[in-house]
Formats: structure tokens, C-alpha cells, sequence
């Protein structure tokens, strides 16, 4: 709504979205405690939209801040007795399961990445690049870390991705969509192992 009403009061806001206005304030002072609005002082007070794209960044700094806290506190308790595997359906979310895994790499990583998984999880493959082992390919366009060009696989090759002999992150597009499945079940892992000629 302030988006396209623009720096606007309370009272406009709230005629706008034909609620009450004390419905109003309280969901504007809620935007802005979230980052996603910005109060100027008054009298009267007017607020406006933060940023789109900021805000976009800023939610998912957030969300990488909780997820790292979640699974440190996961780390210390022990492991489910049965393995877990799970679909991942489109590009960002299975950015977002390479990119918790990847960084958490302790010593090796092997596989093929798709170019468009690439772009969007270079952090951590810079922070895996710091203490694992690298044998990546990239399928697609070439692309480099920090400055070191990783081989090209052929252009179209599903993305496999082993991390730490244990973790597997297979994804494919299926009827225009990028499709996968994470999994940390030992067969899993074995198949990843055999497809891409990692010894155990």
C-alpha cells in the first residue's frame, strides 16, 4: 500500500486500505520495526516504503542469521536415528539448501553445479573454499572463485553436489522448473558417490 500511495500518514493509509486507524498504525509501526517502513517525524508523522530490493536483502540476512543459530544449536544434539531426504522445488530454494550445506563443508565437495545455483551461492563457496577440497564443475557458462577458474562441464548436465561425502543435493528443471531432492541417507550419498567416480 505506501508503496504506491507513497510517504502518506496513518489516517491517509488507513482510509486507503478501509481499515481502522488505530488497525492502521499499529500494522504501519509494525513495518517499521521490520525494516520495511521508515516514520518520519510530525507532526504528523508520515511513513514510507522502504526500499524493495533493500528489504528483500535485508529479510534474507535475517533469515541466514536464524538459520545459522538453528543449526549450531542442531549440531549439539544428536543425530536422528533416520536419515533425512527431501524434494526442494525452484531455484532459490534450492540455492538456499546448497548454500547452507556448502558452507558448512569441512572437506571436500564434489559434483556439478548449474550456472544459474552458481551466482547465487558464491558466499559459500568462498567460506568452503577455506577448509575443503573443491572438485566442482560448472555446468554452463565458466565461472571463477576468487580468481580461480573451475572446469566446465557440458552445458545442461543436472546439478550433483556431494558435500563431505555424506550430504547430496541433486536438481534438475522439470517442465521449466528447477527441481531436486537434498538428502543425507547414506544410499543416497553412495549413488552421488558412484555417478560422479568419488572414492569413498
Amino acid at each position: 500500500m505506501l508503496l504506491s500511495l507513497g510517504p502518506s500518514t496513518g489516517y491517509a493509509v488507513a482510509r486507503a486500505a478501509a481499515l481502522a486507524r488505530a488497525n492502521a498504525y499499529g500494522a504501519l509501526e509494525g513495518l517499521v520495526r521490520r525494516g520495511a517502513a521508515h516514520r518520519t517525524p510530525g507532526p504528523p508523522a508520515r511513513f514510507r516504503a522502504a526500499d524493495p530490493q533493500g528489504l528483500v536483502v535485508l529479510l534474507a540476512a535475517e533469515q541466514g542469521s536464524r538459520l545459522e543459530r538453528l543449526s549450531r544449536s542442531i549440531s549439539e544434539l544428536r543425530a536422528p536415528a533416520d536419515p533425512v531426504t527431501r524434494t526442494v522445488s525452484g531455484s532459490r530454494a534450492i540455492a538456499n539448501v546448497l548454500q547452507q550445506l556448502v558452507a558448512r563443508a569441512a572437506r571436500r565437495i564434489d559434483g556439478v553445479i548449474a550456472a544459474e545455483l552458481w551466482a547465487p551461492t558464491l558466499p559459500a563457496w568462498r567460506l568452503a573454499a577455506a577448509r575443503a577440497t573443491l572438485h566442482v564443475q560448472v555446468s554452463g557458462e565458466a565461472a571463477e572463485l576468487d580468481g580461480v577458474a573451475l572446469p566446465q562441464a557440458p552445458a545442461g548436465q543436472p546439478t550433483m553436489i556431494l558435500v563431505d561425502g555424506t550430504h547430496a543435493v541433486v536438481a534438475a528443471e522439470q517442465a521449466g522448473e528447477l527441481a531436486g531432492i537434498w538428502s543425507a541417507d547414506p544410499l543416497i550419498a553412495l549413488l552421488a558417490r558412484a555417478a560422479l567416480g568419488v572414492s569413498s
